[in-house]
């Protein structure tokens, strides 16, 4: 294989088609793989795993399966998550972790919870969440995201913020020991902002990246930036 294995973890609502124009832009030098977790996208089923721990069991699996004894792992919001959870469980594994618009904890408001689960009972109506895009981002990266997430079911949308809904790992954060880069876009939300700079200031070899005119789906919105920061990184990793 090119460079690093690079193993990209999509988010709760979208699937792996989040990371196509970034894998096109790592693929000349490293290795980059994505793909979709149960119940979402190309993956059959409803339901989604129950836990993010069980997400990580999954992806060390996935990993297991395909023969990759050591990789990056570049995780997406939710995907982030996952990926700190790995390197936790799995700190052989973990060359680095790349954490783009990530958490180390996540609490899901009752309203949200509530909302999603009318979705899945048909008592409300599907709607496309605009508030995580940038200003800048233009009606077509808008349109691919909602496209993207429709592939999804409701049911495992839902799933996922119930796996998610009090899951906390800041208190580990001092003990994960690879090189990370933390991304974030400037037009995040500000908890997602807040969050971010907290992981880069605990995790002792991490620093941060803020990526302008950019809003929660990074890699969809600005992908050639995202790409930028992932190759100068995996270029201080090869010193």
């Amino acid at each position: 294989m090119r460079g690093e294995t690079i193993i990209c973890l999509h988010g709760a609502s979208p699937s792996s088609a989040e990371f196509v124009d970034l894998l096109a832009r790592l693929e000349p030098a490293h290795s980059p793989l994505a793909f979709d977790r149960p119940g979402h996208a190309r993956s059959g089923g409803l339901d989604a795993l129950p836990s993010v721990a069980r997400m990580s069991e999954f992806t060390r699996a996935f990993c297991a399966e395909l023969g990759i004894e050591r990789c990056v792992l570049l995780g997406a919001s939710m995907g982030g998550c996952i990926a700190l959870e790995t390197a936790a469980a799995a700190p052989g594994l973990v060359r680095a972790l790349v954490l783009v618009a990530s958490r180390a904890r996540f609490h899901a408001r009752a309203e949200l919870l509530e909302r999603l689960r009318l979705v899945t009972e048909g008592k409300a109506r599907r709607e496309f969440d605009r508030s995580g895009y940038s200003p800048a981002a233009t009606p077509d990266v808008m349109r691919r995201g909602f496209m993207e997430e429709l592939k999804t079911d409701p049911r495992v949308l839902y799933g996922n913020m119930r796996a998610l809904d009090g899951w906390n790992r800041e208190d580990e954060l001092a003990r994960v020991s690879c090189p990370t880069l933390v991304v974030v876009g400037e037009d995040d939300s500000e908890d997602v902002r807040a969050q971010s700079d907290l992981l880069a200031s605990r995790i002792p070899r991490a620093r941060e990246v803020v990526i302008p005119k950019c809003g929660h789906r990074v890699a969809l919105e600005q992908p050639e930036a995202l790409a930028e920061a992932v190759l100068g990184f995996l270029s201080e990793l090869a010193r």
